[in-house]
């Protein structure tokens, strides 16, 4: 008689163990939790970055008016400092003006306000010189031709570390455009009120978005009073519901406003008001 002995399975071809499934599964959990704990430490650094360069460019600003009696970008005899830019002249958005090639620049119309676009016709645009000025000072870092070519253009916008694809700019709300430096509630762009010198915080993408409303209203709270439409720390009201809870509006009060912060994703710009 003939037996048939089953054969003996090899234990270590059973594969994994309950055990060893589980330090696996706790090996993979501590990894993603790693990862995401990383992406926030990032993003927070990226926030912290937006207050510190807000603090950086205000006080280059106060170290160029102390030395020159003048601001950045508006003062009327730079050209004497630092040369003339060739064509002789930064005409609005970089029309007849070739871009410095070293520290040649062209002078601002000295009245106190940094003029995102030019102030006339056939003026020169105050906001891209504004950096240009500091850089020629030495306070701050990099090199900046003073021309408007394109909106984030790197050499003509200070980058920002406070995220991606992410642009300072200074501005003022100009006449023609608004009386008397005040934008009225019947615009629905921006927030009414006389802001002053400001700097924008802002993403070259479509829409310039690049926070959500809870880190803006985190900024917001930090240094000033928590509410988007007013004080030292504004949003777009063009932004609309997704950053603000209420629509753009021509007659719904700024002090309105709130952050929607049931809203996840980037839907805010920044703006910093009354900057020097």
């Amino acid at each position: 008689m003939i037996l048939i002995r089953s054969p003996r399975l090899n234990k270590q071809s059973l594969g994994f163990s309950l055990i060893e499934l589980s330090i696996v599964l706790v090996i993979l959990g501590l990894l993603a939790g790693s990862i995401l704990a990383g992406q926030h430490l990032i993003r927070a650094a990226e926030l912290r970055n937006i207050l510190r360069e807000k603090e950086h460019v205000q006080t280059a600003v106060g170290v160029f008016v102390e030395k020159y009696d003048g601001l950045p970008g508006d003062m009327h005899n730079a050209t004497a400092l630092w040369g003339t830019m060739p064509v002789g002249t930064c005409n609005n958005f970089g029309v007849g003006a070739s871009g410095a090639t070293g520290t040649q620049t062209c002078n601002g119309n000295g009245d106190g306000i940094v003029h995102h676009v030019a102030p006339v016709v056939g003026s020169n645009i105050e906001g891209q010189l504004f950096w240009q000025h500091l850089s020629n000072a030495g306070l701050i870092e990099g090199r900046f031709n003073g021309v408007f070519t394109g909106w984030g253009r790197k050499g003509e916008f200070f980058v920002s570390k406070g995220g991606n694809n992410l642009y300072l700019h200074p501005q003022a709300y100009i006449p023609p455009f608004f009386n008397n430096y005040i934008v009225p509630i019947t615009d629905m762009g921006t927030f009414e009120g006389a802001h002053g010198n400001t700097l924008v915080f802002y993403k070259n993408d479509a829409d310039f978005n690049f926070l959500t409303p809870a880190e803006a209203y985190g900024i917001d709270r930090k240094i000033d009073d928590g509410l988007p439409g007013v004080g030292n720390v504004i949003t777009r009201e063009r932004d609309g519901v997704n950053c603000n809870t209420l629509p753009a509006s021509g007659t719904t009060p700024a002090a309105n406003f709130r952050y929607n912060l049931s809203f996840t994703d980037s839907a805010c710009e920044l703006e910093f008001t009354h900057m020097w």
